[in-house]
């Protein structure tokens, strides 16, 4: 991943992607300088998904294909509020691999499916 640090100024960023069942609705990206973690975000997979082929997002995160080549170009996300945010480039295709894992293990539209209500309730009104 390559990190926007001046005008078309790039430096490069080791990047991960990672999804958990448990929360089926959102994605985290973390991002790794030479002392560990510099910042995780967490944020929706469907914005994600949607930003895969037109630009999508408000607030802090945003996410839009690259125009030149939408398909096997670069997936660019903007993270942070508006005065004080970071523009990140990634390669579309490995997201879009990625991002087709998760929905191997989440589908799309089944992402309650899997919660167990009876222990939801239990846990809401534990402190009650």
């Amino acid at each position: 991943m390559l990190l926007n640090v001046a005008d078309e100024q790039w430096v490069p960023v080791h990047m991960a992607l990672s999804y958990n069942r448990e929360d089926p609705f959102a994605v985290e990206l973390a991002f790794y300088g030479p002392v560990g973690v510099m910042a995780r975000w967490r944020f929706s997979r469907d914005l994600l998904l949607s930003g895969m082929n037109t630009c999508t997002g408000e607030g802090e995160v945003r996410v839009w294909p690259s125009k030149e080549r939408p398909v096997g170009g670069a997936l660019f996300l903007r993270l942070g509020p508006e005065e004080c945010h970071a523009v990140l480039a990634v390669l579309r295709s490995p997201v879009s691999h990625w991002l087709a894992l998760t929905f191997s293990t989440v589908p799309l539209g089944r992402e309650m499916a899997e919660v167990d209500w009876d222990e939801e309730r239990r846990r809401l009104f534990r402190g009650v």
